[in-house]
């Protein structure tokens, strides 16, 4: 053939090949996504996350109904619903609106609904004869002796002398409202330091949003103003924007801790929470939270410990529950391991995301080391068992 002929069929015959290797090309890549996205994809995505950088409970964290992993544990509390995020305190309840519209209860109508009203009393209608109704024993410690702790979990503790106090009430006693007359003048007056020295097995970042801010103070106030009710728990004060308990345990005590549950609901569980419980076994081998602060007067280890088989089933030393030797303090291996587990960012994990529940907490729900903890709707909580590493 000619030069001139084979010149002519190349261009000719050329763009026929390209358009055919573009189809080909075409075809294959199309093939590589659709495996992609129906294959691969899938696969990675049931993978669990064991990256460990999110230090806080995740609001879309879920399990498919056929995977054995647990769930991390979600819900309301006061890192995601924040007393300082409430707006307009005062704000009258509906019924109250039905009744004295523009106006809350115990207020003049020149009140101002984000401060404290002047002359605000703690409201103890029908309660002049309340009585215990078993026998009880608190103990306190001497607080006046105590340096002030920081508004955190990094306690940096040096007490002078200090000593444990023990009241014991009998059934039937009146109850004399020493301690929550305390609690209330302390809470008016914004005497928060005072408040958290004697409330200290409150989490402190929990007392610091739910009780020390101004919106809670206002919202405590408020509801403390109201007629109080009694409960087989002790005396609950519903409010506008909070519940107010005082359990009968508080109540026997000098000085009494309230339990709040804004909106009605207790808060959720938090990181906070079971590591300052973690802290507080650690420290009562060297310098404990308070004098009083032991197993015997504050128990932290769950009394029975039986945790669900789906809870242990990829650390099955979670069925071993946590012992205390004669003294009713932790071991040096066991402190070693809650030390390490404090030193990691912690997750929360469960069943299912229902109370009451059983609590895996560790870096991820695969790894070790990793503490197990029990609590209930009422916001009981209690360890039941470490695993350090292998």
């Amino acid at each position: 053939m000619p030069v001139k002929d084979k010149v002519e069929s190349w261009i000719v015959e050329t763009p026929k090949h390209l358009v055919t290797a573009m189809f080909a090309l075409a075809s294959t890549g199309i093939v590589l996504v659709l495996v992609t996205l129906f294959v691969i994809a899938p696969r990675i995505a049931a993978i669990p996350d064991e990256t460990g950088q999110n230090p806080e409970p995740s609001a879309s964290a879920s399990a498919p109904t056929d995977s054995r992993l647990l769930v991390e544990v979600k819900g309301s509390n006061y890192r995601n619903h924040s007393t300082l995020n409430m707006g307009i305190i005062g704000q009258p309840s509906p019924e109250n609106l039905a009744g004295n519209p523009g106006k809350a209860p115990h207020e003049s109508p020149d009140a101002n609904p984000n401060e404290v009203p002047p002359g605000a009393t703690l409201n103890l209608a029908g309660l002049d004869n309340l009585q215990f109704p078993t026998a009880l024993t608190s103990d306190d410690s001497d607080t006046d002796a105590e340096t002030i702790p920081e508004v955190t979990s990094k306690w940096q503790r040096q007490r002078l002398e200090s000593s444990v106090k023990t009241n014991q009430v009998s059934a039937g006693q009146k109850v004399e409202w020493l301690g929550m007359q305390a609690f209330f003048d302390d809470l008016t007056k914004g005497n928060f330091t005072q408040m958290q020295r004697n409330c200290w097995t409150i989490t402190p970042e929990v007392f610091t949003d739910r009780y020390a801010t101004k919106p809670a103070q206002v919202a405590l106030v408020q509801a403390l103003g109201t007629s109080p009710k009694v409960t087989d728990t002790g005396v609950k004060w519903h409010g506008n924007r909070v519940d107010v308990t005082a359990p009968w345990t508080e109540l026997a005590s000098r000085y009494t801790c309230p339990n709040v549950a804004y909106g009605g609901k207790v808060d959720a569980v938090t990181t906070q929470d079971v590591s300052y419980v973690m802290e507080r076994l650690m420290t009562r081998r060297t310098t404990p939270v308070s004098p009083s602060d032991r197993e015997d007067i504050y128990p932290l280890v769950c009394p029975h410990w039986n945790p669900p088989a789906a809870i242990t089933e990829f650390s099955p030393k979670a069925r071993e529950k946590l012992v205390l030797d004669e003294n009713k303090q932790i071991s040096p291996e066991a402190f070693k391991v809650l030390q390490a587990i404090r030193t990691r960012s912690l997750h929360i994990y469960a069943v299912k995301d229902e109370y009451p529940m059983y609590l895996r907490v560790s870096e991820s729900q695969l790894k070790e080391p990793s503490a197990y903890f029990f609590r209930d709707a009422a916001g009981f909580l209690c360890i039941g068992s470490i695993v350090g590493l292998s």
